[in-house]
């Protein structure tokens, strides 16, 4: 049996809503459950603030050999190291009062964001349109893959494999443009003494905005490293000399 909580005032500060969960407790100190219920609730509720909806979160029951007493002071909840904020994961509690301990508990946390999906059948090589996908609701904590809910972040990106239609878009589906190709003619530019330079050069690398790709001098014939700017400009970084 687990106690869940339905939390339509998640966006109350955290003091508020601390105050307001002692109060349903039958103490303010409450049982060692009411504790750890309400230490893990507010940090989750602390860690997602940034989201435009609450999280659902089912905080696992004590096991009943666990020998330790309520907490002389608000036991602190904390994210074990490798853990995950979402889905099923482990939170820490600390009791830091006369009789120390530090337990780790079972948690469920599902959070409903609108993620981008596939619209259309993409292609690979694709470049992302508006339309090619739309924004549907999902729990992030199911999306172990990864997710993006920026509507903005895909447009323009690349598709590294065929997508069918209803498939999640994650950032490793997706790369930049290529600005630059290997083999092909670019324009290389240096700034000195307030003054620009351009000359002739040929890319040896493919190279997307703000890459760092190798470039031979059409003319002197030394290869160099330049910044892909944009589409077949390349810059000599601050401090190099020209080519």
């Amino acid at each position: 049996m687990r106690k869940k909580l339905d939390m339509g005032w998640w966006h109350l500060p955290l003091s508020a809503w601390l105050l307001l969960m002692a109060g349903t407790t039958a103490t303010a100190q409450g049982t060692l459950q009411d504790q750890i219920h309400t230490a893990i609730t507010a940090f989750i509720i602390e860690q997602t603030r940034q989201y435009n909806s609450p999280p659902r979160i089912e905080v696992g029951r004590l096991g009943p050999r666990l020998r330790i007493r309520p907490c002389t002071v608000p036991p602190s909840a904390f994210q074990p190291p490798g853990s995950r904020l979402l889905g099923n994961t482990t939170v820490g509690i600390r009791c830091n009062g006369r009789s120390p301990w530090t337990i780790y508990v079972p948690v469920q946390v599902q959070l409903f964001q609108p993620v981008a999906i596939v619209d259309r059948p993409l292609a690979r090589g694709d470049t992302i349109r508006e339309g090619d996908f739309k924004m549907v609701e999902r729990d992030l904590g199911a999306l172990k893959m990864g997710y993006i809910t920026d509507a903005r972040q895909p447009i323009g990106m690349v598709v590294k494999r065929p997508l069918r239609v209803g498939a999640l878009l994650t950032p490793q589906l997706l790369e930049a443009p290529r600005l630059v190709r290997r083999g092909e003619q670019v324009t290389i530019v240096a700034e000195s003494g307030g003054l620009e330079i351009r000359a002739s050069g040929e890319a040896l690398a493919d190279g997307a905005r703000g890459d760092l790709v190798r470039i031979r001098n059409t003319t002197s014939r030394k290869v160099i490293e330049a910044v892909v700017v944009e589409p077949g400009v390349v810059k000599v970084r601050t401090g190099s000399h020209f080519p």
